[in-house]
This record gives C-alpha cells, sequence and structure tokens, in this order.
C-alpha cells in the first residue's frame, strides 16, 4: 500500500529560500501535488528551495520527472532546488538514471542550509 505524500513548506529568511518537506510515495497520482507546490513558490517569487525527501518512501519515473521540472522552474525564475536527505531507494534510483550527479545533494536540510549560506557569505566577501 502506498503512503500518501505529504507536502509542508518553511520559509527560512536567514537563507532566503523555501524548504519543501515531502514525505511518502511520489508516484503518478502524488506527483502534481509536489509540482504545484513547486510551482506555487515559484508564483509567489520564492524560486530557491531546498527540497527535504529524507522522508521519502518510494518514488518512480514520475517523481524524477518532478524534480528535474522542478529545477526548471527554478533556474528559468533565477533561482535553483537542492535535494537533502537522499537516501535509500530514492538514492538507487537517481544513480540508476544517472542523475545523482544532475541534482545539488545535501546530506540533510542543516547541510543545505549551511551550503546556501557559505555561497552568501562568500559573495559579500
Amino acid at each position: 500500500m502506498s503512503k500518501e505524500l505529504v507536502v509542508h513548506v518553511t520559509h527560512h529568511e536567514e537563507a532566503d529560500c523555501a524548504v519543501l518537506t515531502v514525505v511518502g510515495d511520489i508516484d503518478r497520482t502524488s506527483g502534481p501535488l509536489l509540482r504545484d507546490a513547486i510551482r506555487g513558490l515559484v508564483a509567489d517569487h520564492r524560486p530557491r528551495i531546498v527540497l527535504d525527501v529524507e522522508g521519502v518512501t518510494f518514488c518512480d519515473s514520475n517523481g524524477l520527472r518532478t524534480f528535474l521540472s522542478g529545477v526548471t522552474l527554478t533556474c528559468d525564475a533565477g533561482g535553483w532546488m537542492r535535494l537533502a536527505g537522499v537516501r535509500g531507494h530514492l538514492e538507487r534510483l537517481l544513480r540508476m538514471t544517472d542523475l545523482h550527479g544532475f541534482f545539488a545533494i545535501d546530506s540533510d536540510v542543516v547541510g543545505s542550509l549551511r551550503h546556501i549560506s557559505g555561497d552568501r557569505t562568500s559573495g559579500q566577501e
């Protein structure tokens, strides 16, 4: 039985980005929920997104398309999308499809925020 997808959005003022925490299965039926959340942030002029996927229990090709379209949407809007907490099934899927190197991936959200903060301070030197 599939686990219902839950998406929670948190805005991090210090890093000037949104964190989308995703829990459950990303598949044909649930992918649009995540895609709409990403589109909503971009439409709200918040194209800097950390996608926390640590709680993802399953992902199929529809989920991969959602990630790819998220990168395109955020980049086209002058932002970016990072994946945090890629493990287990999702990590294997990204490696099998040669997409692991395509995405900016951090071990967890704290690592993503640290990376982002490092980018911002290094640009100010």
